[in-house]
């Protein structure tokens, strides 16, 4: 698979025609305006998977993997090329989504923590302008009753003995998904719907392969090819082709029940794959995730977005499309003019911020980068990292038994041994060229224009400061450039 991909190939080849184009520079007014009996102003409907990397889809570029479901979401609507996680673990991506504050400023930086309950999120901001804001399944923020009270749908699908679970439940129930919208259209028509998604898919433990050829798939060259992963990076694969088909279902369902048209519908993820390298890292196969938009009437189809865009802008976008005001010291900003094709440029840099899982993985990173430049500081470089894919045992074709395999070649595999050490040691700062670097594997941060290191120094160092981060010793409240 290659990262500096095909995608808008991918649409061009796939899309016949351009349907929709002078909808996009609809004015905002015109949103709201529609049939009698039904509200009009839009519904969102956001389809949130976990850990689902940005090089695991065939619309980004993937060649070998089975998303015909999502894939189908970039024809009808725009494909987002640089959208970005503002942390690489679930509950600090999930705060800062339904917050618009950054980890420190919401207080969610590790994961599993919980936010400060002074703070307000989507489901308030949203419910004072007269939406139903719902969460259906995964969840995984907190605390729910002081600051994430969303309308909470426990739709999680029966426990399947051979898909050997450990770390997660199992998918969304789609069933259940149908359930509700059928009640919401039926009973509450005029109340426009803000919908959350949650599906547990495809965090580890993976469901066993079904459709793939181990020996055919093309690795990621983060990745160690040993005959294990192979089998467990099918196992990946066939987690997601299965969360594609309950992509596809819901999409049904919005048919059947009269919402499409409509609806703004999304599809994304909290963060990368939980491979090293990846997840529980800032480099771009942690933070860098797939984001598609379909909006008819309002979203050109076969669209692509090369804005920067953060997560942290996303309640911002959601209050704006709900037609309320932007809320004071909010991290984020609306980008619903780049959704409608009113602006093509929004972020200049995107910041982002890793602290620590538990016990398993305590290595504090921050980050800032703009179109070509990552600067990467890491605050405890002396610490070796370590995640539960290294350190957890007896997960059949997973964590710690496919590691051990990893380590086993590097024994006598020199480009092996390297690629280890550059997963398990980090200096305390790195930079990447990311136009011919784009995973990250060659740290220019001794070797490269000073210029260029200097500016992204001070570019984070201002950020950390305007968030007061514990990471300085200095407090400090002009606001970052974005």
């Amino acid at each position: 698979m290659t990262r500096n991909m095909t995608r808008r190939n991918f649409l061009i080849q796939s899309v016949i025609g351009t349907i929709g184009s002078a909808a996009a520079s609809m004015p905002m007014a015109s949103l709201y305006a529609g049939d009698k009996g039904r509200s009009r102003r839009p519904n969102i409907v956001m389809y949130i998977s976990d850990d689902h990397g940005i090089d695991f889809l065939g619309c980004y570029g993937n060649k070998d993997i089975q998303t015909p479901n999502i894939d189908a979401l970039a024809r009808e609507g725009m494909l987002f090329n640089n959208m970005y996680a503002a942390s690489p673990t679930c509950a600090p991506s999930r705060s800062v989504l339904w917050t618009g504050l950054y980890p420190v400023r919401n207080g969610c930086m590790g994961n599993h923590t919980t936010c400060r309950t002074d703070i307000t999120a989507l489901p308030t901001y949203l419910r004072r302008l007269g939406y139903r804001v719902v969460l259906v399944h995964k969840f995984h923020a907190k605390p729910r009753k002081e600051v994430f009270d969303f309308e909470y749908i426990n739709a999680g699908l029966p426990r399947n003995p051979a898909n050997r679970r450990v770390y997660r439940r199992e998918g969304l129930n789609t069933k259940e998904v149908e359930k509700f919208l059928a009640e919401h259209a039926e009973k509450r028509t005029d109340t426009p719907l803000c919908l959350i998604l949650g599906d547990s898919s495809p965090h580890v433990t993976w469901e066993p392969n079904k459709i793939y050829e181990p020996t055919k798939l093309k690795l990621p060259p983060f990745i160690v090819d040993t005959k294990l992963t192979r089998k467990a990076m099918t196992n990946y694969y066939q987690d997601i082709t299965t969360m594609d088909k309950r992509v596809g279902q819901v999409r049904a369902m919005l048919e059947k029940y009269d919402f499409r048209d409509n609806t703004l519908f999304i599809y994304t993820t909290d963060q990368g794959s939980e491979w090293p390298h990846s997840k529980w890292t800032l480099y771009d196969a942690g933070i860098h995730v797939p984001f598609i938009a379909v909006w008819p009437g309002k979203i050109k189809p076969a669209s692509v977005c090369e804005a920067m865009i953060s997560f942290v802008d996303m309640t911002p976008t959601f209050i704006d499309i709900a037609g309320g005001e932007q809320p004071k010291g909010l991290d984020g900003k609306s980008f619903l003019d780049v959704i409608l094709g009113k602006s093509k440029t929004f972020r200049q840099y995107i910041y982002a911020s890793h602290t620590r899982d538990g016990d398993k993985n305590v290595f504090p990173q921050r980050c800032v980068r703009d179109r070509r430049y990552k600067y990467i500081l890491n605050l405890r470089p002396e610490n070796t990292w370590t995640t539960h894919f290294t350190l957890v045992p007896d997960i059949p074709e997973s964590h710690k038994e496919v590691w051990d395999t990893w380590v086993e070649k590097g024994e006598t595999d020199t480009k092996v041994a390297g690629l280890l050490d550059i997963i398990q040691h980090h200096p305390a700062e790195e930079l990447y060229d990311l136009q011919s670097d784009p995973y990250e594997l060659n740290n220019i941060a001794d070797k490269y224009d000073k210029k260029i290191l200097r500016g992204l120094q001070r570019k984070l160092k201002a950020w950390m400061l305007s968030q007061n981060d514990p990471g300085l010793k200095g407090r400090h409240t002009k606001p970052a450039e974005s």
